[in-house]
């Protein structure tokens, strides 16, 4: 609940022009799997840069889990290089606008 919270405080405040990374999409948006998740991801990556986007599907609600503030898309493209190996790996991380992701909730 605390990474919702922060997620919807940027979401309020981002200018339109900024990204963020979007790691990954997930339709298991169970509470204990995303807490699992941000606990191993402590290990790996700043907690506070992490960020939860609930959007709603037909059938049921998504997660979208999006890393980082990036002033434009070179900036985002460069911060995908610095991921942690673990994450360059499993994820296929992609630029995404601000204005964008408030669009797709």
């Amino acid at each position: 609940s605390e990474r919702l919270e922060a997620t919807r405080e940027l979401l309020d405040s981002a200018p339109d022009e900024r990204y963020a990374l979007e790691l990954f999409v997930t339709d298991n948006a169970e509470a204990g799997r995303m807490e699992r998740f941000l606990l191993r991801a402590r290990d790996l990556v700043p907690i506070s840069e992490l960020l939860l986007i609930p959007v709603a599907g037909p059938r049921n609600t998504r997660l979208r889990v999006i890393y980082g503030t990036f002033q434009n898309e070179p900036e985002a493209r460069a911060a995908l290089t610095r991921l942690p190996p673990k994450y360059q790996q499993a994820f296929r991380a992609a630029p995404r606008r601000f204005a964008d992701l408030r669009s797709q909730m």
